[in-house]
């Protein structure tokens, strides 16, 4: 999905929107930490207000201190290549935003019930999934989306793939 943002607008920073698109999920290991097998299915960085807050400032923070070395190690893709992407400025904070918000939002297209209006409503009752057959037909009807929009991807860029993903 970040990549789908950012080629609607390619003066967006695309490692804030793949670190902040992500970032949401990462409660779930310390939800499980708290409460151990019995998790409830989404906190505060799953709510508008968490993601737009805590999620934008930490997403923030993970590209520009941590997604350059990470992905330059892991990838061997040249670290001050990333470095620039990833420099502190507005757009790399409205990416995260965005990206943060993107997961939040597309989470209602997958899951019966979210916090999405948290603290005001804890629970808010997924309108798609119902509209796309139920739970199980709203998943694979997304899952599917995003394997042909990344297909389609790979077909339209033929070289420097893996830096095309990740920083471009």
């Amino acid at each position: 999905m970040a990549y789908v943002v950012y080629r609607l607008d390619k003066r967006l920073v695309l490692p804030g929107l793949i670190v902040g698109s992500m970032f949401p999920d990462l409660e779930i290991p310390i939800m499980v930490l708290f409460f151990g097998n019995r998790i409830p299915d989404h906190l505060v960085l799953h709510s508008l207000l968490g993601a737009a807050t805590i999620g934008t400032i930490l997403s923030v923070l993970l590209t520009f201190l941590i997604y350059p070395t990470l992905v330059s190690s892991l990838f061997r893709i040249e670290k001050n290549k990333v470095e620039r992407r990833c420099r502190l400025s507005l757009t790399l904070i409205l990416s995260a935003f965005l990206g943060n918000v993107s997961h939040v939002l597309l989470d209602v297209t997958t899951h019966e019930s979210n916090p999405i209006f948290w603290p005001f409503l804890n629970d808010v009752p997924s309108p798609v999934v119902p509209a796309l057959g139920g739970l199980q037909n709203a998943s694979l009807t997304m899952h599917v989306l995003m394997a042909v929009l990344f297909l389609v991807f790979l077909i339209y860029k033929r070289e420097n793939i893996v830096e095309g993903l990740l920083v471009e």
